[in-house]
């Protein structure tokens, strides 16, 4: 992967913004709700350079990258990693994002650019989703085959179809909540999101309270803003449901895509394929990761290797 700097060389920032976003898992009402909350803004203004992103694009893509990381919060084996797909028929078209159980995420927008006249008059991105499905694949070490599940989207809003998602497929409560928060420049400066999920013996009235706590937190990301930690929100907003910490864990923006893995792709093209580009060029060619838009250069010397 070839990620770009958004520290301007500064390792300081850059360790300062690496040690905040992490991953916390925890557990309340009695050990009968669990729950994950993530700190998420170097990760998502990292994908937001790499992708080159405007700020309606970062808020789609970023919602999607937050839910990938909250997803992960329950793998557990090395190999383990879970996807999120949307389709849809609105100007977003949809996008493909995956987390693994080392926190890793990347993922891409299916339009580079969502297509709207005024995007500034927006207020919900339920008007850009339309009709369309969300597919979860989860990838597991013990089981023989990917499983997965599929809804129709019926809200236009990643968190709220996710959630609808588990109670459909599998039968579980759950809730998101997903934030990205701007300031007046239209930069990142706050992003995390929270997921609960009821275990079986939950007492429905606690699951109902937990539901609207959740709901009540207005802007997670602009809490991250001014500095507060995810242990201090959960214990401020879930308090009459004691919730304990477990552990926490990393989380980036981060692809295992590499030059030599590109070259291997390069090797499996047809024949026909190989010797145009040899004749025509242009060089050096260029070959782009699509999940975290990295640029491998390849020169005409490379390919007379291949």
């Amino acid at each position: 992967m070839i990620k770009k700097d958004i520290f301007n060389k500064d390792v300081k920032e850059q360790f300062k913004a690496s040690a905040k976003d992490r991953l916390y898992r925890f557990i309340m009402a009695d050990r009968t709700i669990k729950g994950a909350v993530v700190h998420s803004t170097r990760m998502v203004n990292e994908m937001r350079a790499n992708h080159e992103l405007g700020p309606l694009e970062t808020l789609v893509l970023g919602q999607g990258y937050i839910a990938a990381s909250l997803l992960c919060s329950g793998l557990k084996d090395k190999n383990d990693r879970v996807s999120m797909s949307i389709q849809c028929s609105g100007p977003i078209k949809g996008l493909d994002v995956e987390s693994n159980m080392f926190g890793e995420v990347r993922g891409y927008l299916k339009v580079p650019k969502i297509e709207v006249k005024h995007p500034e008059k927006i207020k919900y991105l339920s008007t850009l989703y339309g009709a369309g499905f969300l597919t979860i694949r989860k990838y597991l070490d013990n089981a023989p085959t990917p499983y997965s599940g599929q809804v129709a989207l019926e809200h236009g809003s990643i968190a709220e179809d996710l959630a609808n998602y588990f109670l459909i497929s599998e039968q579980i409560p759950t809730g998101f909540t997903l934030s990205v928060f701007f300031d007046d420049k239209e930069d990142v400066k706050g992003a995390g999101g929270i997921f609960l999920q009821a275990l079986p013996g939950a007492d429905p009235s606690k699951v109902n309270e937990a539901e609207k706590m959740i709901q009540n937190i207005d802007s997670l990301g602009e809490l991250f803003a001014k500095g507060y930690t995810p242990e201090e929100i959960i214990h401020k907003e879930f308090l009459k449901l004691e919730p304990q910490f477990l552990n926490n864990s990393r989380i980036e923006f981060f692809c295992r895509c590499s030059k030599n893995k590109m070259k291997g792709y390069l090797k499996t093209l047809p024949k026909e394929e190989k010797k145009d580009m040899m004749q025509n060029g242009p060089f050096p060619i260029e070959v782009r990761c699509h999940h975290c838009n990295s640029v491998y250069h390849f020169s005409e010397n490379d390919l007379q290797v291949l």
